[in-house]
């Protein structure tokens, strides 16, 4: 799994309570999104359980060991059943049990509901991490029951590491990829949002933007553009831009919510749209 600085402190943190004899049974790891809970998740889990943590989780053959991830959308009843069955086992290689919940705000309610009965009264020598970037999503109950180890952004080591990877550090596209360098490492190797705008503000037909915009992942590209006008409006107050990011937030909606919306048609009038309100600023810039 990829490593990164920021997760340091709370690995650090794990292991003095595992070598002290004081690791809770119910540990919530918060790891805001963008900043590697996934990866997270794995390197402690791996850590507790005195495994190989380069492996993916998913790849990890280990009797003591389960990584549970959202079947679909959800994170399912009978993946926690399983999983409560799974806790009451003696370990068979490793001195602990140790079980991995990933996105645990993703369980829904049953689930949840079982996997509460559990934590109220865990097995010795079982530990269950439950990673989410979204703490209070949880179940106040299942929040309770659990020690938070929180990672705490520090964009200093974001910049270090980008550049580590050969990526150079804007403060715009850090706002753009919503203050989060994995994401800000994802966009740089797909789709500039800086130069599409560009493309779209002096472009006759959109066709070929489209196409480069729709071989990139949609939502996020229209997250990261609302997330510029956003920028760009603590700087340039304008109700135009106000407009079209509502126009902007609804379109992602749409997309994400509804398997019927049609991406190309939605990308096209977002940048015809876009075309209008560059003209009506400079109309404006003209006049004051």
């Amino acid at each position: 799994m990829d490593r990164y600085p920021w997760h340091d402190d709370v690995l650090s943190s794990l292991s003095a309570r595992s070598d002290s004899g004081s690791l809770p049974a119910a540990i919530g790891l918060f790891c805001p999104l963008g900043w590697g809970g996934r990866s997270l998740l794995a390197r402690a889990a791996t850590m507790l359980l005195g495994v190989d943590g380069d492996k993916d989780p998913q790849e990890i053959a280990h009797p003591d060991f389960r990584w549970i991830a959202p079947d679909g959308v959800l994170i399912k009843i009978d993946q926690v059943r399983a999983l409560n069955a799974f806790v009451v086992q003696t370990p068979q290689i490793a001195g602990r049990k140790v079980a991995g919940i990933y996105n645990a705000h993703l369980l829904n309610v049953n689930a949840a509901n079982t996997l509460l009965k559990t934590l109220e009264e865990p097995p010795g020598n079982t530990h269950i991490l439950l990673c989410t970037p979204y703490w209070s999503r949880l179940l106040p109950t299942i929040r309770s029951r659990c020690q938070r180890f929180q990672v705490n952004p520090s964009q200093a080591q974001a910049q270090q590491w980008l550049v580590d990877q050969g990526v150079a550090f804007s403060q715009q596209k850090f706002v753009q990829a919503g203050y989060a360098p994995i994401a800000y490492l994802e966009h740089s190797e797909s789709l500039d949002l800086d130069e599409m705008l560009r493309e779209v503000s002096r472009a006759q037909h959109f066709s070929a933007i489209v196409e480069q915009a729709l071989a990139a992942d949609v939502p996020q590209l229209l997250a990261a553009w609302y997330r510029f006008l956003i920028h760009r409006q603590s700087e340039q107050p304008s109700r135009a831009l106000l407009a079209f990011a509502d126009e902007l937030s609804d379109a992602r909606r749409m997309i994400e919510m509804s398997s019927a919306a049609n991406s190309r048609l939605i990308l096209e009038r977002l940048f015809h749209l876009w075309q209008q309100v560059q003209a009506l600023q400079r109309r404006q810039q003209k006049s004051a």
